[in-house]
């Protein structure tokens, strides 16, 4: 996907749902009990991954690719659906290292990353279903598995979501869903471990540092219901 395409994808789903919108005056609700199932197509803005030596300093920077994903709502009552979503990624790894001999920052292409994330969550919707485009927010929990394009074993880390879009329909089976969602993968922790306790607030926090990949989609699908 060029750079030209991937600045107009978030516009153009809003385009195309207003222009769903603008051509019906009612849409079908679908009715509780109903089930849809999405595929989508998008882009995906990666961060990079550090080890726990060196948390803050990233040694594997993963680029923005396409993604593609599948997802199954059940709607359960008018402003409610639970879901599952599975979603996949190659992102390009690029290797930072630095030179022992000059001290200077080198990158170096790696290996393609593999990212299959699966998510079971709710969705809120935030008009009632009688309206031509229904705006939705979601959450989601879940796990991330992570298979490097070498000799290097694949990894299963946990995962959430976090997740704001449109849906609208063009017939009782047929519609059209964009979706902005953050979907963070929980790497590991580093530091001394334990908690510290404030006794004039009775508060207390952990001194354990976490690293995440910051994984953040823009995606457009196809809703097929039945």
């Amino acid at each position: 996907m060029d750079g030209l395409t991937r600045r107009l994808l978030p516009p153009l789903g809003f385009v195309l749902l207003a222009a769903a919108a603008a051509a019906q005056t009612s849409a079908p609700p679908p009715p509780p009990g109903r089930w849809e199932i999405t595929v989508l197509a998008g882009y995906r803005i990666e961060g990079g991954i550090s080890t726990k030596t060196a948390p803050d300093v990233p040694v594997l920077d993963l680029d923005n690719a396409a993604t593609y994903g599948l997802i199954l709502d059940w709607r359960f009552a008018s402003f409610a659906d639970a879901e599952v979503q599975y979603s996949y990624t190659s992102s390009p790894a690029t290797s930072i290292f630095v030179d022992p001999v000059t001290g200077a920052i080198l990158r170096s292409p790696a290996y393609d990353m593999g990212i299959h994330d699966v998510t079971f969550g709710l969705l809120a919707n935030l008009l009632p279903p009688d309206k031509p485009v229904q705006p939705y927010l979601g959450l989601g929990l879940g796990f991330t598995v992570l298979v490097p394009g070498n000799e290097f074993s694949s990894k299963t880390k946990f995962t959430f979501s976090i997740a704001g879009g449109f849906r609208t329909y063009f017939s009782p089976h047929v519609g059209l869903r964009f979706e902005a969602r953050w979907a963070p993968v929980y790497l590991f922790s580093t530091g001394p471990g334990g908690y510290t306790c404030d006794p004039l607030y009775f508060s207390c926090s952990s001194n354990d540092v976490g690293h995440v990949i910051q994984q953040a989609d823009f995606r457009l699908g196809v809703i097929f219901r039945f």
